[in-house]
């Protein structure tokens, strides 16, 4: 398939009318019309639930449970739904429908240091509650639902605002990925949908295939 396929084959009059919403929606309505183009009825792009109690699930042993405020998790509300619900929410998730292979993610706008600014403009953490997703734990979870080769991380970042031409920013999410460099994306312009459906199919989608 070309290297560019998904932005030559994408229903630009539908996506034209997303450009007044936030990125968020305008990234999953073009990257779904894409898909939907060269592989109909094989890809959806939504919003995922499967993380939603991981941690109110998680055991812990009685030794714990023995000294901190324990509660019964497995309590239930009059309506039948848990009582506490404890996990993650992720922003999408693209999922191939026929293999039941996955990438999750996240979208994060923060602000950064850009010409004619100062350093200090760089401020804000959402970058840096990304990283959770490294950890242990998450990242087994989020493998286990995802079913992609372990060539490349079950996540993918998208970073959008003056984040992505912030110099100090740049280096260090680069740091943090190094050899997995296809799992995190610059959105330097969120007009420019062509060049995020480059990446994904540049980097990510022959994972999903």
């Amino acid at each position: 398939m070309a290297s560019s396929e998904l932005r030559k084959r994408a229903n630009w009059q539908t996506i034209s009318g997303a450009n007044a919403r936030n990125a968020e929606t305008v990234f999953k309505l073009s990257l779904q019309s894409a898909l939907d183009a060269v592989y109909p009825k094989n890809f959806l792009v939504e919003k995922p639930s499967e993380f939603g109690d991981i941690y109110s699930t998680y055991i812990l042993s009685e030794d714990v449970l023995d000294k901190i405020h324990n509660v019964d998790v497995s309590e239930l509300k009059p309506n039948g739904k848990p009582m506490y619900s404890w996990g993650i929410s992720m922003d999408f998730v693209i999922r191939n429908l026929k293999n039941k292979k996955a990438i999750f993610g996240e979208i994060k706008r923060q602000d950064g240091w850009v010409e004619g600014g100062k350093m200090a403009d760089g401020r804000g953490n959402a970058h840096e509650r990304s990283t959770k997703y490294f950890t242990p734990g998450l990242l087994r979870a989020i493998r286990a639902a995802s079913g992609v080769s372990e060539e490349i991380l079950p996540f993918w970042i998208v970073l959008v605002g003056d984040i992505t031409r912030d110099p100090k920013r740049n280096r260090e999410i680069a740091f943090w990925f190094q050899e997995y460099s296809k799992n995190f994306y610059m959105w330097r312009n969120t007009d420019d949908i062509g060049d995020m459906l480059d990446f994904f199919e540049n980097n990510l989608l022959s994972y999903l295939l």
